[in-house]
């Protein structure tokens, strides 16, 4: 009997660390997904920008010009989101992770219930 429990103890505790375990591959997963979305994304539109700026230094017949202009749009759009909008995407970032946790927990606990 003592040596059943044992087992028991120790399968539970090997289930947990597995669950663990699920549960970080996921995020991980989730994470590095995401930063090459970022990354991508951030490319794109550094392309975008360079392009913008050019346009404008062709407009006024200043390409230091166009550079500084769109230096200009991207420190406004920089305060505006240190103002306004920083609490609120800390909070949903979070956010997100807490709800990939739970839903690797979940999935886990599915998993479990089939076997």
């Amino acid at each position: 009997m003592v040596n059943f429990i044992k087992d028991y103890i120790d399968n539970r505790i090997q289930l947990i660390k597995l669950g663990v375990v699920s549960v970080m591959a996921n995020l991980t997963a989730n994470l590095i997904s995401s930063f090459l979305i970022l990354l991508m994304l951030l490319i794109i539109l550094f392309m975008f920008s360079i392009s913008l700026a050019y346009f404008i230094g062709q407009e006024y017949n200043n390409t230091a010009l166009g550079f500084a202009i769109v230096g200009g749009i991207y420190i406004a759009i920089f305060a505006i989101y240190m103002i306004f909008a920083k609490k609120n995407m800390d909070t949903k970032v979070k956010d997100k992770i807490v709800q990939a946790a739970f839903a690797a927990e979940k999935e886990l606990v599915e998993e479990n219930k089939e076997l």
